[in-house]
């Protein structure tokens, strides 16, 4: 399943760059910043990718970064680029257990973790609705992991 419609209008109903990006370029400036960051903290030495695996308490991290909304973590980022960063998460899991979306190509599961149940690995999941999250990523692209 691709994320765009396989229909060339369909696609072009899509505003990525002009609905998106044009919208919202310092804040998601700010998210890439996030996700830079937390790499370091959860995966030093790592490149960059998301350890799907290592915090999966979405709604609850963003409930806790909206209550200091408008002020800095102590790491120096703002709580409201986490909040934007953990509604994205939120909703790019929804997407993937509810409509199949394939995993995202930056994104990974630690080996111990491969094959789960995704409740397991999101509580937030109904489990009536969840599924094995799928081995997206080559096995190289776990080395490390």
């Amino acid at each position: 399943m691709g994320l765009l419609p396989s229909d060339a209008n369909a696609r072009k109903g899509i505003p990525l760059a002009t609905g998106l990006m044009d919208y919202f370029p310092a804040a998601f400036v700010a998210v890439a910043n996030v996700s830079l960051v937390s790499n370091e903290q959860h995966n030093p030495g790592q490149p960059l990718h998301w350890a799907k695996d290592k915090s999966t308490d979405h709604a609850d991290a963003l409930l806790r970064h909206f209550l200091e909304r408008g002020a800095l973590d102590s790491d120096g980022l703002r709580h409201s680029a986490k909040v934007a960063w953990r509604a994205l998460a939120m909703l790019e899991t929804e997407i993937e257990l509810e409509e199949g979306a394939p995993m995202p190509r930056n994104a990974r599961i630690t080996v111990e973790h491969r094959g789960e149940d995704a409740a397991q690995l999101n509580p937030a999941v109904d489990p009536d609705v969840a599924e094995l999250i799928p081995d997206h990523a080559p096995p190289e692209a776990y080395a490390g992991d």
